[in-house]
């Protein structure tokens, strides 16, 4: 139907729709579809009354455009406190065995000493040994700060009473709560990213994980990208790699110092139990994998997943499966590192423990409005401020398919 407020006639096309759909007449363009639907548009054009072409036409009730948005990656964020600017983290430092002073001289006889039998010798019970501990340290925060003028009754004009400019201004306020649950995803989707080009930039054999090669190793073949989506080929593959991950996971369940960045002299041995690890797979490859694998397999149920958090695209929507950033990262010493930039491709998972990665909203307030009787407005201010950390000293695997 034209851009006006006009009675169209829609017979002719209507007809045209059930004959085709009918198998009436074969298949044919559909035209003149303006006259059937209505698209939005931005110019108004009131019109007049179809019978005496005098009166003009009104408005039925305004259609409000209101949907709230929750944000993905909600996992990431963290509790925090509201004072200070430092988040302190300590670690013990594992330490090793001694030797059994119950079983040595001069508890036991021991030839070589003198006397050998220990006598009139002691055993020192109150010998310091101090616990070894790394302090690494989580500094600075973001500020942010958003606001937004509501006016008295400059918008009575515009609607037809109370309740529907309250549902105007409800609209407004879900709009608001959506650029925040945005910025949240936002700040979410940066820190996962900077974390996988972190782990491809640090280039641990343990932590970069290349799935296509390891898979080709294994069977023998010389698969590529392409050819590992056919039939048979990806069947056997997805296979493969559930049991690939499902042993990364149960590794990281046992205390040890492998999947982690290791300071240099300070042997922390961390363990990532069910309970604190998080799993995140690239969308659109699981789709794959449950269209045309688990769809067709009797027993679905024996390949299982860790409970993972589907992303549909790790920085843009528009490129989804790709990682393009240059990370910040700690390195073997302990100290912040600016590595070299990173354009991936293949990323399709990401596994670490909870402590590896998460955003603390550290100050979130709204202090209330002050009236403006010369404007007869209000605006409303948000303020917001958070800290976003990464610690590479954690248990963290990146999955790629070369």
């Amino acid at each position: 139907m034209p851009n006006t407020p006009e009675v169209t006639q829609g017979a002719t096309l209507l007809n045209s729709v059930v004959r085709q759909a009918t198998g009436q007449s074969a298949i044919g363009n559909l035209t003149n579809l303006a006259t059937f639907i209505s698209t939005a548009t931005t110019l108004l054009a009131i019109g007049k009354d179809p019978v005496l072409n005098a009166m003009t036409q009104v408005m039925e009730p305004t259609i409000f455009a209101e949907r709230p948005y929750d944000q993905p990656l909600a996992s990431l964020a963290i509790p925090a406190e509201r004072w200070g600017n430092i988040i302190r983290k300590l670690a013990p430092v594992a330490d090793e065995m001694e030797d059994d002073s119950a079983w040595l001289w001069p508890v036991a006889y021991d030839a070589s000493q003198n006397p050998p039998d220990g006598k009139h010798e002691s055993v020192d019970p109150f010998d310091i040994h101090k616990q070894d501990v790394l302090e690494t340290h989580f500094m600075g925060s973001v500020a942010y700060m958003q606001h937004f003028t509501t006016f008295e009754n400059q918008f009575d004009v515009a609607f037809h009473g109370p309740a529907e400019l309250a549902q105007f201004f409800q609209m407004l306020v879900t709009e608001r709560r959506n650029d925040r649950e945005s910025f949240e995803e936002a700040k979410a989707r940066l820190l996962q990213l900077n974390f996988i080009a972190a782990l491809l930039d640090e280039n641990d054999s343990d932590r970069v994980v290349h799935l296509l090669t390891e898979y080709n190793q294994i069977s023998g073949q010389s698969l590529t990208n392409q050819d590992i989506m056919q039939g048979d080929n990806f069947v056997a593959f997805v296979r493969w790699m559930y049991a690939r991950i499902r042993t990364i996971v149960g590794q990281m369940r046992a205390r040890s110092n492998k999947f982690q960045t290791n300071i240099t002299g300070k042997n922390i041995l961390r363990h990532t139990d069910a309970n604190n690890l998080r799993v995140a797979i690239y969308r659109p490859f699981m789709e794959y994998i449950n269209s045309m694998v688990l769809s067709n397999l009797y027993n679905a149920d024996m390949m299982r997943l860790p409970t993972y958090e589907a992303i549909d695209y790790w920085q843009s929507i528009d490129t989804p499966g790709t990682i393009n950033a240059t990370p910040v990262y700690t390195d073997t010493t302990g100290s912040p590192k600016t590595g070299a930039a990173v354009n991936n491709a293949t990323v399709i998972g990401l596994i670490h423990d909870r402590d590896a990665l998460g955003y603390a909203m550290r100050d979130l307030r709204m202090p209330a409005p002050i009236y403006n009787p010369k404007g007869l407005y209000w605006n409303t201010y948000i303020h917001g401020r958070f800290t976003a950390c990464q610690d590479n000293t954690e248990k963290a695997v990146v999955l790629c398919l070369d």
